[in-house]
C-alpha cells in the first residue's frame, strides 16, 4: 500500500494526460536513440593495433622507468611521444598519447616527444 502523500501524487499525474505524455517522451526518446546503437555484445573481429613505425622522430630519448602497474596512474592529456619498444629481439615503434602512457607496458624501453616517423 502506498503512503497517502504518493498515493495523492499518483493520481494526480495519471487523472493528467499531459504529465503521462511528459513521463513517456524522455523514456520513448531514450529506448529509440538505443536503436541506432552498434550491437555491442560481440567484440570485433580485429583488435585495433596501434600503428607501428621504423624509426623514432629526432629529439632527446627519455628512458621508461622500471614497470610497475600499481604504481602507475597516467592522466589523459594528449602530448603524442613515440614509444620504442622491445619483445624478444623484435625492436618496434608506436605513438601513445603521452609519457606516462608510452611507459605503462614492460616492453617499453623510452620514448621520444612527438609521434613515429
Amino acid at each position: 500500500m502506498m503512503p497517502p502523500f504518493m498515493s495523492n501524487a499518483w493520481t494526480f499525474i495519471t487523472k493528467r494526460p499531459f504529465i503521462k505524455h511528459m513521463l513517456g517522451l524522455p523514456l520513448l526518446l531514450v529506448l529509440a536513440s538505443c536503436s541506432s546503437l552498434p550491437d555491442i555484445t560481440m567484440p570485433e573481429s580485429t583488435p585495433a593495433q596501434p600503428t607501428h613505425s621504423h624509426q623514432l622522430p629526432d629529439g632527446v630519448f627519455s628512458q621508461c622507468p622500471p614497470f610497475d602497474p600499481e604504481q602507475t596512474m597516467c592522466t589523459a592529456q594528449y602530448d603524442p611521444v613515440c614509444v620504442k619498444s622491445k619483445t624478444g629481439n623484435l625492436i618496434s615503434y608506436r605513438t601513445a598519447g603521452n609519457a606516462c602512457s608510452a611507459c605503462s607496458t614492460p616492453e617499453a624501453i623510452g620514448y621520444v616527444k612527438g609521434e613515429c616517423l
